[in-house]
């Protein structure tokens, strides 16, 4: 525990010695730090009347002005509504209890309502045999089940939830009114019989729920020494025991309900505590301390070993004290947390936990706070510690007796009475070494006598800043080059040089180290660390890097894994790695609220504590490190002192700050027991709120919902959980949520989802809290619509495919029909060609034989019988579409003779195709045609003859003759080329060409 107690001090000065000694001595009392919840943290009110934690794990709390639910973080808050009668009966909430169906009963100022979780719903009883309720301000569940109120000046009621019929007990049987005046807290359940003990000005009244009777003292037969006409104000349940609020004897009456005798009576020790003892509410906690308020606002603190009554009040100028100075109501978590609902709000407190302890040296020598106070420290074997000051000498302080003993300095003076600045303290055995500025002394514990230890003299000229005692040597360190060590078994000082080269006048050692390999490390000013060499019997300058932050070093340590821990002003928390040579500035310096750090030490746990002042940041050990900020109560109104951390026996961390000592508890930051569930506050949507509770159905939400915000939190202050969530059937993996409490979706498809959401506190897990939610799929996304859509489409698809073959099939047609049509047209030029060419061809080749006739009448039936052949081959392949090439040359070759019998050495024609294309394809009379187009568009003479080429060649026929051109063609009507190229259009995928040069003209005609 630690203390906040002001004492007296009284000064005595030893004659046998001659040394003065100044003692001060108080008990220590239990002090609390209470965190508080107020209005401003949306609670309805700030006056409280009753908590509540129900089944679910929800804190209920009732008030001044409302109903409200909390997890933790969120509030739910329920209010009278005029127009709504199922809403709270009347904002003046006095009591609550639970009932075994999980309903919520409250107590009003006219009557009782009881609150359904599942419909959201409260129904109310406000008259009874027509008669008005009136203010109601007990209401208890008994253990059956059935409900038990008190109203004020009628008595006592009850409400069996089987029938749902509400009785009426007098506490008189001729008294129809009842006449009692149960106050708030004065209505508790025995734990033993079927019974309800009351509280009431007249004296403490028993009633069997069996018997459906009252037992008071004018009643008792069973002559129970608690049934007296004393007024009773308070009534509380410990185990066996109840406890008494007797307000006609200021006490408490510890009554054990097994033997029925009374145990004890618990009484304030001030007279004017006693007078204003008239208790109104009474906690008990499961160590079985109590917390006790009166009607007078006076608030006690009875601790159960000792049953000292201690005053526990609000004050204005320390914000972590109660908060208020009226309690009416309280609460203890499973974690040991105590939650108190206060005329201010909420305020709550871990006493079986605390961080820290704070002894407040202050109050027990005020004149520590002229200076620097406390700046160095050294732990007795005994459990007592030594402390040296800045100006007012050693101090001896026990924390089990709170007793501190002042010792001044052999350099006291005038001006400073107590001595000079005492910069360490070491211990060996039953003996002190203290160091200072100018001087060494050696202090015997046992006898208080100061003995100076002669320096060197080199030692004399520095100012010496900082000591360590290592093994058997004892070291000092100044503002010069040179180390002094100090054999304590040899008893003789030995100087070590500090191998530096620098020229710096402000040249001094600013901290010392010992690792965990044993070596020795001075922290240098200006040129950083130095290590001390056995062999070399001189200290070595090992880095010479100086960072802007070196100038600054407050604190020098070393954490688990061997690096250098070093508090500063530039830079905040720093570590150096003396092997690599290597310094990080801590990337949790942004986390932690300090600006500056003044000192720095890892605890056993992997822990780093950080002070600056009364600001303190730990960043907790593990892969996601975490860093706690707080401040500590103390020194509010002065930032001119240095903060220490010094280590302790047993494990903890001690810091001095000025007129205080704080002792921080390291194990208390490690959580040891498993995270209560998450608690699942409510659902958002976009326009309404759904509650949740323990027990939800599975959530059914419209397809327009599907956007909405999950609440949620624990009801946890002692533990620094961090939370994560997952929507199963969304989420692929969980969401680090940290210290966020709500998780948000928006636009979830239809379907069913799992929300899963546990809290994570240090290395244990939270079990799992899950909600159902269904979303309703939208009609466009179900699947019978995603059918009908296919199904619609197929045949919206069928029908276009049809359709499309429809109109494939009938383009097809047309383009059959057109293709026959340009095929015909084609095929009737032609064949209106060679009709067209038969005329001319017979008048040129009968003029041609009329010659013959005349001139060679045997030449003239050979011309006559292959112009026969010509004519015969015409008319035989009128209706053919294609004849073999061979039959086409051969044609072709009587043509050929005709023309040569007509044209003599003027026509050279000549034919070079290979067998094997005799046998492919060609339309009738091509060869004709073309060879009748060279001879009529060319000129044709022995003095100018024509030459033309026939030749096969890549599946195509060549028609190549020499040009020549004739100025005026007769009967020429430029179609025969055109109406062949028309016709091996649809005969082939490849056209007639036609090539022409300067030289030579030149047909190609695909072989088919």
């Amino acid at each position: 525990m630690s203390a906040y107690i002001p004492g007296y001090v009284f000064l005595l000065f030893s004659l046998l010695i001659g040394l003065g000694s100044r003692s001060a001595a108080q008990e220590l009392s239990p002090r609390f730090e209470f965190g508080h919840i107020q209005e401003q943290d949306r609670l309805s009110s700030s006056k409280i009347h009753y908590l509540l934690h129900d089944k679910d794990g929800y804190l209920w709390i009732a008030t001044n002005t409302g109903l409200n639910r909390f997890d933790g973080t969120h509030f739910v808050q329920f209010r009278h509504q005029r127009n709504n009668p199922h809403s709270l009966l009347n904002n003046q909430v006095y009591a609550l209890c639970e009932d075994h169906q999980g309903r919520i009963w409250a107590a009003f100022e006219n009557g009782v309502s009881r609150y359904d979780k599942a419909t959201g719903l409260f129904e109310h009883i406000t008259t009874v045999r027509n008669k008005a309720l009136g203010i109601c301000k007990n209401i208890r569940c008994d253990r059956a089940g059935n409900i038990w109120f008190t109203s004020r000046n009628l008595g006592l009621f009850g409400y069996t939830t089987q029938t749902g019929v509400v009785q009426y007990y007098p506490a008189y049987s001729s008294d129809s009114t009842g006449g009692v005046r149960t106050l708030p807290n004065g209505f508790v359940e025995d734990p033993y019989r079927a019974g309800f003990w009351m509280a009431e000005a007249h004296g403490l009244r028993y009633f069997d729920t069996v018997r459906r009777q009252f037992t008071t003292h004018s009643n008792n037969p069973r002559h129970s020494p608690v049934l007296n006409p004393n007024d009773v104000s308070a009534l509380a349940v410990d185990g066996n025991n109840l406890l008494i609020a007797d307000h006609t004897d200021s006490c408490i009456v510890v009554y054990d309900l097994r033997s029925q005798q009374i145990l004890k009576r618990i009484r304030p020790e001030t007279a004017q505590d006693r007078a204003r003892f008239f208790v109104a509410t009474i906690f008990v906690d499961r160590r079985h301390n109590l917390w006790v308020s009166t009607w007078g606002a006076k608030t006690f603190y009875i601790d159960s070993k000792t049953d000292r009554v201690t005053p526990l009040g609000h004050a204005k100028s320390q914000p972590a004290s109660l908060g208020g100075d009226f309690i009416l109501s309280g609460w203890q978590q499973s974690d040991g947390t105590v939650w108190l609902g206060t005329a201010n709000g909420l305020a709550y407190t871990n006493p079986e936990r605390t961080l820290y302890d704070v002894y407040d040296l202050e109050a027990l020598f005020p004149a520590l706070t002229d200076e620097r106070g406390i700046i160095s420290f050294a732990e007795d074997a005994d459990g007592s510690w030594w402390l040296g000051t800045s100006i007012r000498g050693l101090l001896h302080y026990v924390p089990a007796t709170n007793r501190l003993d002042v010792y001044p300095l052999p350099d006291k003076t005038s001006q400073y009475p107590w001595g000079m600045l005492v910069v360490g303290i070491e211990q060996r055995k039953n003996e002190l070494l203290i160091g200072t500025g100018r001087a060494v002394y050696r202090f015997n514990t046992l006898t208080h006598q100061f003995k100076t230890l002669e320096l060197p003299p080199a030692a004399k000229l520095v100012e010496l800043r900082t000591f360590r005692l290592v093994g058997n040597q004892y070291w000092a360190f100044g503002d010069g080059k040179q180390a002094f060590a100090y054999d304590l078994a040899r008893q003789e000082w030995k100087t070590y040089p500090i191998r530096s080269t620098s020229t710096d006048p402000r040249f001094l050692v600013r901290q010392t180290l010992l690792d965990r390999r044993g070596n020795l490390w001075l922290d240098i000013f200006p040129e950083g660390f130095a290590r001390f060499s056995q062999q070399r019997k001189e200290f070595i300058v090992t880095d010479t890097h100086q960072a802007d932050y070196e100038n600054t070093i407050n604190s020098l340590t070393e954490d688990r894994d061997g690096s250098f821990l070093m508090a500063t002003d530039m830079s905040g928390l720093v570590t150096y790695d003396p092997v690599r040579g290597q310094d990080i500035i801590r990337a949790e310096n942004d986390a932690m609220t300090l600006s500056q750090s003044t000192a720095a030490r890892p605890d056993r746990f992997g822990n780093t504590w950080v002070a600056n002042q009364n600001l303190m940041s730990v960043i907790k050990a593990g892969e996601k490190q975490q860093v706690l900020n707080f401040r500590l109560p103390i020194n509010e109104y002065t930032t001119v002192y240095s903060t220490w951390l010094f280590p302790m026996r047993n494990g903890h961390l001690l810091s001095a700050q000025k007129g205080h000592l704080v002792e921080f508890k390291p194990e208390n930051l490690r959580p040891v027991r498993r995270p209560e569930p998450v608690l699942l506050n409510r659902l958002r949507l976009n326009d309404t709120t759904l509650m949740l509770h323990g027990r939800m159905s599975p959530i059914r939400l419209k397809s327009d919902d599907n956007s909405f915000m999950i609440e949620f939190s624990m009801l946890a202050v002692s533990v620094n959980q961090q939370y994560r969530y997952k929507l199963e059937g969304y989420d692929d993996d969980w969401k680090e949520s940290g210290n966020q409490t709500n998780a948000v979706y928006t636009k979830l498809p239809g379907g069913d989802y799992i929300f899963r959401v546990e809290a994570i506190a240090g290395d244990l897990k939270s079990r799992e809290t899950t909600l159902r939610i269904h979303v309703d799929t939208a009609f466009y996304n179900t699947r019978w619509f995603k059918a009908l859509l296919i199904a619609i489409s197929l045949v919206l698809l069928y029908s276009l495919y049809r359709y499309r073959l429809r109109q494939s099939a009938r383009l097809h047609h047309f383009q059959i029909q057109m293709t026959r049509l340009e095929r015909d047209k084609a095929e009737i030029q032609y064949h209106n060609l060679i009709n067209h060419l038969n005329p001319h061809f017979l008048f040129n080749s009968l003029t041609s034989l009329n010659s013959l006739i005349l001139t060679k009448p045997k030449e003239a039936s050979t011309f006559l019988r292959k112009l026969s052949v010509i004519y015969r081959y015409i008319l035989q392949n009128k209706d053919s579409e294609l004849v073999s090439l061979e039959a086409e040359l051969a044609f072709a070759q009587n043509y050929i003779d005709l023309q040569s019998t007509r044209f003599g050495d003027g026509l050279r024609i000549s034919i070079d195709v290979t067998p094997d294309s005799l046998t492919r394809k060609i339309v009738p009379v091509t060869l004709q045609n073309l060879l009748e187009n060279a001879i009529k568009h060319n000129i044709v003479s022995d003095d100018c003859p024509l030459t033309i080429l026939i030749y096969a060649k890549n599946d195509t026929l060549f028609v190549q003759n020499s040009l020549q051109r004739k100025s005026f063609v007769e009967t020429s009507n430029k179609q025969g080329l055109n109406s062949l190229k028309s016709l091996y259009r649809y005969l082939s995928s490849r056209e007639v060409s036609v090539d022409e040069t300067a030289t030579e003209f030149r047909v190609s005609v695909p072989l088919l």
